[in-house]
Order: structure tokens, then sequence, then C-alpha cells
């Protein structure tokens, strides 16, 4: 399923949602406002299947590994939020 980073313009957060390509987010899961959201830009994740044929299996595991420490730090940013 696609992953989509949203920043609220009404509490200034940003977070980072799965859904399907067609769905659109409309209120903020922090600050339950309507209508706030903008979808950020990302970069497409990577299918380790189609691209170990094509790269060498460091390369990937790299690219893994930065790709989750983005994602661990939207998600330590939020919990530090909510506190």
């Amino acid at each position: 399923m696609p992953r989509y980073f949203y920043r609220c313009e009404a509490c200034s957060n940003e977070f980072l949602v799965m859904h399907g390509s067609e769905e659109v987010l409309e209120r903020c899961q922090l600050c339950n406002e309507e209508n706030s959201l903008s979808k950020l830009l990302t970069r497409p994740t990577v299918d380790v299947k189609k691209t170990q044929s094509r790269g060498k299996v460091g390369k990937i595991t790299e690219e893994f590994i930065e790709q989750s420490r983005t994602d661990l730090k939207m998600q330590r940013n939020e919990l530090e939020k909510k506190r």
C-alpha cells in the first residue's frame, strides 16, 4: 500500500499515512482539523525483488536503511508531539 506524507497547515505537523492512491485524506489525524492538509512530495518506495537483479544487494540494503531511518524519525517526532 502506498505511503504518503501530509502536512497540516493548522497545527504545522507532518505525518505518514498509508492508503490507496485514489483515497484522499481530508482531516488531520493529530489536531482533527478538516481541509487543512497538503500532501508532501515523497520518493517512491523500491520493490527489492525487482531491483535485486539490477543492483548490488549492499546498495539496496543501504537504501532501505536510509528510507527506514527517515520513517523512524518522522514517527519519533509524531510521538514526541503527542506527549
